[in-house]
């Protein structure tokens, strides 16, 4: 008679390594399960990995938002006082503003309406409607915005972005008063 082996399996999840030690039924179970095992090992390092990606990303949107908020001091940002309402802000620019500056004065003045001084497209969008001003797509006029550097990020919760005018944006915005 054969001394019995113990059934032991070993899974280190950083690796991808499954090591399975027993009888030879045991080690012939695993391996019939051998696809649920891989399913869910991939499903845990997807996730490591996400949440490592999740973790450089809040990094990088941290070190952009420290680098603006010191060139925001130094561009005046304080000079354009906003009114409690918003149609005498929005009264305050020029009567030709094309819809990328409808949407910054916009997002300006939510974003100082905001505890954190920052905004979700969403409530752009919501004032935006609130205040009869029709854009032909608004989330876009943000985007286009920030990729020319006149928002930024300031942080993510889940998938939603909150930005910011940045410094060129508010020299932007102060060209744009009457």
């Amino acid at each position: 008679m054969e001394p019995s082996i113990s059934a032991k399996a070993k899974i280190n999840f950083k690796t991808g390594e499954v090591e399975f030690e027993g009888s030879e039924q045991f080690v012939e179970n695993q391996l019939n399960n051998i696809d649920t095992i891989a399913e869910y090992m991939a499903l845990l390092i997807s996730n490591n990995s996400t949440d490592e990606v999740d973790e450089i990303e809040q990094e990088e949107i941290a070190a952009v938002a420290e680098e603006e908020e010191e060139k925001l001091v130094t561009v005046g940002e304080q000079d354009l006082h906003v009114p409690d309402t918003f149609g005498e802000w929005f009264h305050g620019f020029k009567d030709d503003a094309n819809d990328l500056d409808k949407a910054l004065i916009t997002a300006f003045y939510v974003q100082k309406q905001a505890p954190d001084n920052d905004f979700k497209t969403s409530e752009v969008n919501q004032s935006l409607q609130d205040h009869g001003i029709k854009l032909s797509n608004p989330s876009s006029s943000l985007k286009r915005l920030a990729s020319k550097k006149l928002l930024f990020q300031t942080r993510k919760v889940g998938k939603l972005k909150y930005m910011r005018v940045s410094a060129d944006g508010v020299k932007h915005l102060k060209t744009l008063r009457r």
